[in-house]
């Protein structure tokens, strides 16, 4: 009898563990399951950006950078204050800087605003860089870029596709 009950708990014992162990398992792969479903939508998000310069060009005695981007892809294109401005320059009176850059409404010295889009009108979904819409970033350098210079600028969306090109002074 003390064997049957002793053989009762054992069996007992090892089912629950067995099915703790089930439990973790499938919990796991549901969590992989979801993670690969989040990033597929992610790069397919990626895959139908696509992010062109138009044009670039600099004034304001070589503060003001303005860079005209093209959305070529099929992604709307938001959140500018979670986008990524990186400059290498040369700068008036010598030297290199090469900085990331905020995104700042009121154009303070070494940031940069979206001042408008121009090609198509921005009616529709105004702030939201359409497919095929233009905008303009203004580059407020300081101290400004040095003359006969020529010098890069990087855009990056938040969702990873980026768009450089060179401008000069």
């Amino acid at each position: 009898m003390e064997t049957a009950l002793t053989g009762l708990i054992v069996i007992t014992l090892l089912l629950l563990a067995v099915l703790t162990i089930g439990q973790t398992y499938l919990a796991t792969q549901n969590a992989i399951l979801e993670s690969w479903r989040g990033m597929e939508e992610r790069l397919g998000d990626r895959a139908r950006t696509d992010l062109s310069p138009v044009s670039s060009e600099t004034s304001v005695g070589g503060g003001i950078v303005t860079l005209t981007l093209q959305n070529d892809g099929d992604t709307k294109l938001a959140d500018f204050d979670r986008w990524d401005v990186i400059v290498q320059y040369n700068q008036t009176g010598g030297g290199f800087a090469q900085q990331w850059l905020p995104y700042d409404e009121l154009g303070t010295d070494n940031s940069w605003l979206v001042s408008y889009s121009e090609g198509t009108m921005d009616v529709f979904e105004p702030r939201i860089l359409n497919s095929g819409e233009q905008m303009v970033i203004e580059i407020t350098l300081n101290p400004t870029v040095a003359m006969t210079t020529t010098n890069w600028v990087t855009v990056a969306a938040p969702n990873g596709v980026s768009a450089s090109t060179v401008f000069t002074r």
